[in-house]
């Protein structure tokens, strides 16, 4: 990763694709984090409405991602900023729902998000950028 924006296309095409997962896969996503429910209905309507919203906002912020990496090093890089700061909150929120038990997040999310969030603030805080 040599660029700012570079970055913001792998973060921004990174996001768009978990987003899809999301909105295509929602019932998986559900039963993932949530196995005692699959004999819920009503359970299951509402964490495959919320994965399916969560989708839809990760396609948001990606597409977001995606457009700005056209914008000037300086402006690259307070967005990268930016966008680390969201992926610990993401990695953050998520490791306290595993450790409360609320439900089980796959640690392929936790590991996701923690080197989006490095790899965002390694580059950002890079001197000299191409």
């Amino acid at each position: 990763m040599h660029s700012s924006r570079a970055m913001l296309a792998l973060n921004g095409t990174l996001m768009t694709v978990l987003g899809g997962a999301f909105w295509l896969l929602p019932e998986f996503f559900t039963l993932t984090m949530f196995p005692h429910i699959e004999q819920n209905e009503a359970a299951m309507n509402v964490g495959v409405s919320l994965r399916k919203n969560m989708g839809v906002g990760c396609i948001f912020i990606g597409i977001i991602l995606l457009s700005c990496q056209v914008s000037s090093k300086t402006t690259a890089k307070r967005l990268l900023y930016s966008s680390s700061f969201g992926f610990f909150l993401m990695f953050m929120a998520l490791l306290q729902v595993r450790v409360s038990d609320q439900a089980e997040v796959p640690i392929f999310m936790l590991v996701f998000f923690f080197i989006l969030m490095l790899l965002s603030l390694f580059v950002a805080s890079r001197r000299y950028q191409e």
